[in-house]
């Protein structure tokens, strides 16, 4: 099951585990709280998550989700550990796995045949400088694709007021709300996600946008991942491990 360099960790909450890489890949914070930013909906058809990189979102959405779920990566590598994950888990018949490029998901899948998209996309510009162009990088830097072309994607997936969720750096947020009006999406519901009370500025915004829709956003109180002391917040622990733990 586990390659060189690989591990095998918990995700408490949902009571899985997921294989992940110090060399390759290993998600983020910013994962956990856009799998917890999802709303799923009884009469939601399917899922897709874009840019799924070992398969961490469509893991957790799973755990609360009966619909089908749909993922797309672009590097073989993390596709592999995703789809063993996916086996390890035992939901091979609700994850596929797709090892693409977002930018054929025209040619190779239906128009408007999802309700929901969840997204983790790369947030660094491509002119920004890097070490190497391996699995991380790609993962964290728009080489392959920027976020017009990823929100373009989802627009051609979504049905009508289908539910596009994605979580993305604060500084880009301007970005990200632009290019989704710019694409037909209306903000529903942004969070902005903040180290501790102390902090200045703001780590990530986790959003909820609709497309083809009048709807007005929610700016919903701040999100702190720690306590003044370090620890948790209350709202952390909820997405690490649920009621168990507060």
């Amino acid at each position: 099951m586990l390659k060189p360099h690989e591990r095998i960790d918990d995700l408490f909450r949902e009571n899985m585990r997921i294989i992940q890489s110090s060399e390759t890949f290993s998600f983020s914070v910013d994962a956990l709280l856009l799998g917890n930013f999802v709303k799923i909906n009884k009469r939601d058809n399917r899922i897709m998550d874009l840019c799924s990189g070992n398969g961490i979102i469509p893991l957790l959405l799973s755990h609360r989700a009966k619909q089908p779920i749909d993922a797309v990566e672009i590097q073989e590598l993390l596709a592999d550990m995703a789809n063993r994950s996916i086996q390890m888990n035992g939901k091979s018949e609700q994850i596929t796995m797709y090892n693409l490029d977002i930018k054929e998901l025209k040619t190779s899948m239906k128009h408007s045949s999802y309700d929901v998209i969840t997204v983790n996309p790369p947030y660094f510009t491509s002119n920004q400088p890097l070490k190497d162009k391996g699995p991380q990088s790609i993962a964290r830097h728009e080489l392959h694709i920027d976020l017009k072309g990823i929100v373009e994607a989802c627009r051609y997936l979504l049905t009508n007021k289908g539910r596009l969720y994605m979580v993305h750096r604060a500084e880009r947020s301007a970005e990200v709300f632009t290019e989704m009006h710019n694409q037909g999406f209306r903000v529903r519901r942004a969070q902005y996600v903040y180290n501790d009370v102390n902090s200045r500025n703001a780590m990530f915004i986790v959003v909820e946008a609709i497309f083809n829709s009048n709807a007005y956003a929610d700016i919903l109180p701040p999100f702190y991942i720690y306590n003044e002391d370090k620890t948790y917040s209350d709202e952390m622990l909820e997405v690490y491990y649920g009621d168990s733990r507060r």
